[in-house]
C-alpha cells in the first residue's frame, strides 16, 4: 500500500514540483539569465534545480525545518529566485521584503513574520543588521554579492549539499508558501498569506488570460522581484519553461538592447517606464521584432502614448489589474479592447476569476453603477497573517474586495474610476484622482503627475496636481492648468499645479500621495 507521502506526491498542488518538472522536460533550456559586470551568466533549469535542491538542504542542516519563514531581501538576482524557490520545494515559507520601504517597516516585516532565518544582498546587510537587533538567533545569509561570517554566501549553504530531488515532504494545497506584506501607507503592512494552490493557479492564469508567457516566451524581470507582479511572471515563464532576463533596476537603453539580443517576447512595465523607452535615444537603433505583447498596469496610459508604443515596437498592448491579494492578475483587458476603447479600462474577470461591483451594502450593482470591484477566485489569499480584523473586512458580504472604485460597461469591462481613499471630495463632487492624471499626461512634457485632494475651507478639498517633467522640459503650471480646462469638467480642474524635479515614488511604480498630502497639507490655508 502507499504511503502518505507516495499518496501526497502523486496528486498535489505544490510551487516545487514546477521546477522538477522544467528540469525533467526541458533541462537543457535557459532558466534564468543576467548579467554581472557586463557578464552573461545563464543557468538551465537543469542546473537551476540542482542548486535549490542543495539549498533547501543546507536550510535544513542548518536547522530550519517545514514551515519555518525565511525573509528575503534582494534585488534582481539569480540568488533571490533560488532562495524563492528552495523555500516552496522545501516547505518553508518565502517572505519577500521590500527593502525601500522605511526602516521601520522592513523590520516590521521580519519580526511580524516570526521570520527563522533572513537572506539579503550585501549591500542590505547594515540595514538588516539594524532593524533586527536583539534578534541573534536568526540564521543569516547573503543572497547577491560578497558574504561574510555573519552573512555566509549562498555558496556555503549549497556547497557538500546533494543535488538529488527534494521529495520528502508532504505539501498540501492550502499550505502557506509565502506571505508578501503590502506597502503600508497609513498604517503598518498587512502580510498577505498565499498558498501553493495560490500560487500555483496564479500563474498558469497569468498566461492563460494574457497570452504574455507561452511555452519556451523570454522576458525581462524589471519590475522588483519582492512585487507580486514580477515575481508571478517569473514564476509563469518557469511554469512554461520560458526564460527570465534579470534587470536589476530599470534602465532604458540596456532593455531597449535585450529585447533584441535575448529576443524577448513579453515586457511588462509601468506606463512611465513604456514613455521611458520611448524617449530613449537608443529606440531607433534595435530590432524588436521578437517582442510579441507588451502588459502596463498600476496607473493609466494615456491614447497618444500608447499609439507611439504600438507604432515603436510593432505589437499589441494590453492591461489588467489586481492586487497581492489575488496572487497579482485578476482582470485582464482582451488586447482586441484596445482598439475601440479608450480610458482606464482594465477588462473583465481573468480566465480564474469572477468579477462584479459592489455598494457599500453588499448590494452587485448594473453595469454603468460606480462602486467597489469585487472578485471571487481559487487565487484569493488565505488571508492576511496574524490579522483577523482585515481579513473579515476584505471578505465581506462573500467577496473580496479590492479597495478600487468603478463600474462595469456594456461589455463587462471594468471601468476604473479611483481607489477609495484617492477619490477627491471637491464641492460636494467626487473627483477621480486618476482621471485628471491620465488628462495632465497627455500634456506635453510631463513626465509624471500625482493628484491629490488638499484641505480648503470652500471646496472641502482643493484637486491639486503634483507633476514632474521630461529632462530638459521647463513646465509652466498655468499652461497644465489650462490643458486640463479643455478636456476636463470644471470641478475637475486642478485649483494648482506643483512642480517637481521628481515625484516620491514607491518601488512598484506608485506616487508616494500620503508624503504629497503631509508636504502640502497647509498649500491653501487661509483661502477662500
Amino acid at each position: 500500500m502507499a504511503s502518505e507521502l507516495e499518496l501526497n506526491l502523486i496528486r498535489r498542488i505544490a510551487m516545487g514540483d514546477i521546477l522538477r518538472r522544467r528540469a525533467g522536460d526541458r533541462g537543457s533550456r535557459e532558466a534564468l539569465v543576467e548579467f554581472v559586470a557586463g557578464e552573461r551568466r545563464a543557468l538551465s533549469f537543469a542546473e537551476l534545480n540542482e542548486r535549490v535542491n542543495q539549498w533547501v538542504r543546507g536550510l535544513r542542516a542548518d536547522g530550519l525545518r517545514q514551515g519555518d519563514r525565511v525573509a528575503l531581501l534582494g534585488g534582481n538576482s539569480s540568488e533571490f529566485l533560488i532562495a524563492l524557490w528552495g523555500c516552496f520545494k522545501g516547505g518553508f515559507v518565502a517572505v519577500p521584503v521590500n527593502f525601500l520601504q522605511n526602516p521601520d517597516d522592513v523590520g516590521y516585516n521580519i519580526r511580524h513574520s516570526g521570520a527563522r532565518g533572513v537572506f539579503a544582498d550585501s549591500g542590505l546587510q547594515p540595514l538588516v543588521d539594524k532593524v533586527t537587533e536583539g534578534m541573534e538567533d536568526l540564521l543569516r545569509g547573503t543572497l547577491s554579492g560578497a558574504g561574510s561570517d555573519r552573512f555566509p554566501p549562498l555558496a556555503a549553504f549549497l556547497e557538500g549539499q546533494e543535488a538529488a530531488e527534494v521529495d520528502d515532504i508532504i505539501i498540501d494545497d492550502d499550505d502557506l508558501a509565502q506571505i508578501m506584506y503590502t506597502s503600508g501607507t497609513t498604517a503598518r503592512p498587512k502580510g498577505v498569506m498565499l498558498s501553493h494552490k495560490n500560487l500555483f493557479l496564479a500563474s498558469l492564469n497569468a498566461v492563460l488570460s494574457t497570452g504574455g508567457s507561452k511555452d519556451g516566451t523570454s522576458h525581462a524581470a524589471v519590475l522588483p522581484l519582492f512585487h507580486i507582479t514580477a515575481l508571478m511572471f517569473s514564476l509563469t515563464a518557469a511554469h512554461m519553461g520560458g526564460k527570465t532576463v534579470l534587470q536589476n533596476g530599470f534602465q532604458p537603453e540596456t532593455l531597449l538592447g535585450l529585447i533584441e539580443s535575448e529576443q524577448l517576447a513579453f515586457a511588462i512595465l509601468l506606463p512611465l517606464m513604456w514613455r521611458a523607452l520611448l524617449a530613449s535615444p537608443e529606440l531607433p537603433r534595435h530590432d524588436y521584432s521578437s517582442l510579441q505583447l507588451g502588459m502596463y498596469g498600476m496607473a493609466p496610459m494615456d491614447a497618444p502614448t500608447l499609439g507611439r508604443l504600438k507604432e515603436a515596437f510593432g505589437c499589441t498592448f494590453t492591461t489588467g489589474s489586481g492586487q497581492t491579494e489575488v496572487a497579482a492578475v485578476a482582470t485582464v483587458m482582451d488586447a482586441a479592447w484596445t482598439q475601440v476603447k479608450e480610458g482606464n479600462i482594465w477588462g473583465d474577470g481573468s480566465i480564474l476569476s469572477d468579477q462584479a461591483v459592489m455598494d457599500d451594502q453588499g448590494n452587485l450593482l448594473p453595469p454603468g453603477e460606480i462602486g467597489e470591484v469585487v472578485w471571487r477566485s481559487p487565487q484569493v489569499m488565505l488571508g492576511y497573517f496574524r490579522n483577523e480584523e482585515a481579513t473579515a473586512e476584505a471578505r465581506a458580504h462573500g467577496w473580496h474586495h479590492s479597495g478600487d472604485i468603478g463600474c462595469l460597461d456594456e461589455d463587462q469591462q471594468f471601468c476604473f474610476v479611483d481607489r477609495k481613499k484617492d477619490i477627491v471630495k471637491s464641492g460636494g463632487e467626487n473627483v477621480s484622482s486618476v482621471k485628471v492624471e491620465s488628462a495632465i499626461l497627455a500634456c506635453e512634457g510631463i513626465a509624471n503627475v500625482g493628484v491629490i485632494g488638499l484641505p480648503h475651507d470652500h471646496w472641502g478639498e482643493a484637486v491639486t496636481a503634483v507633476v514632474a517633467a521630461q529632462p530638459g522640459v521647463r513646465l509652466d503650471a498655468e499652461a497644465v492648468i489650462d490643458h486640463c480646462r479643455e478636456i476636463l469638467g470644471g470641478f475637475e480642474v486642478p485649483k494648482q499645479v506643483v512642480v517637481l524635479e521628481e515625484l516620491p515614488m514607491t518601488a512598484t511604480g506608485k506616487v508616494k500621495k500620503h508624503l504629497l498630502r503631509d508636504q502640502y497639507r497647509d498649500l491653501y490655508r487661509g483661502a477662500s
